[in-house]
């Protein structure tokens, strides 16, 4: 069995079924581990959404900042962005069903000594802690406020952690860093300035995985094309090496890190 992490699809369907044939994908015996995004940017959205959720359990899934975007367009009446590409998905007939299977993916997944995560996870938390906050907003998602949780957790505060935090800045602030953390300070503060590459850190900020993390275990993640699957450090595992900017959608087999890639298509830069 082996078990391989791939990147941001976000609905290039396409690069998916390439990408699955080239690393000979066998559903009775291989794991896929996605790194969320599945959805927006690209074309074909929901067979994306449809083929992964019919893949199972041989299909581990985490929330990315965009599935939770479609999310809160089909469950809070958001008004789509125009750059958007989820149109597919709002007019499909089976579109409830599958945000409802979506709004029950968790947030991070933890398997021995791996973690699967979009952003990833601040440095000021532990394994135990950051799987214990995942757990908090994963539940409000399946739960019966999952609306309200949608629709109010948009916005950049509170921008650093504190344990006292209560009701939506809590779960905003826990799902800011797992879903669209880059850059932050010493103390954890979330820096949203810039989404380019490690050059470009905004003053006094490092890239989340440069600070000495209290995690020990790999952390594999997603979200940040601009590193194009590099950062320099064996513990982070980065798989997001921009496909649908026109790159490459990637696939990391785990037990030895090897990469495997397909070129994406060029026409969908925007």
């Amino acid at each position: 069995m082996a078990i391989y992490a791939i990147g941001d699809v976000q609905g290039c369907y396409t690069e998916l079924r390439q990408l699955l044939d080239a690393i000979s994908f066998d559903p009775d015996s291989d794991l896929i581990w996605f790194t969320g995004d599945l959805v927006n940017r690209g074309p074909d959205n929901e067979q994306t959404l449809k083929f992964v959720k019919d893949l199972g359990s041989r299909a581990v899934v985490v929330l990315g900042n965009h599935d939770l975007y479609l999310l809160s367009v089909v469950f809070c009446d958001r008004a789509a962005d125009p750059s958007d590409t989820i149109r597919d998905v709002l007019q499909s007939e089976h579109c409830e069903e599958l945000c409802h299977w979506l709004r029950q993916q968790p947030l991070i997944h933890e398997c021995g000594d791996h973690l699967l995560v979009h952003a990833g996870i601040p440095h000021i938390w532990s394994r135990q802690q950051a799987v214990a906050l995942a757990s908090e907003v994963e539940n409000t998602l399946r739960g019966d406020d999952y609306a309200d949780f949608l629709c109010g957790m948009y916005g950049n505060q509170p921008s650093v952690w504190n344990e006292h935090l209560t009701g939506m800045e809590r779960l905003r602030c826990i799902t800011n860093y797992l879903t669209r953390m880059r850059f932050v300070n010493a103390n954890g503060e979330l820096r949203f300035e810039s989404n380019l590459g490690l050059d470009y850190a905004p003053s006094g900020s490092k890239a989340w995985f440069q600070h000495e993390p209290k995690i020990r275990e790999s952390i594999v993640f997603g979200h940040w094309a601009s590193l194009n699957g590099r950062t320099d450090n064996q513990q982070f595992i980065a798989t997001d090496t921009g496909c649908v900017w026109g790159r490459m959608l990637t696939a990391v087999r785990l037990s030895d890190r090897r990469s495997f890639g397909v070129q994406g298509n060029s026409e969908l830069q925007t």
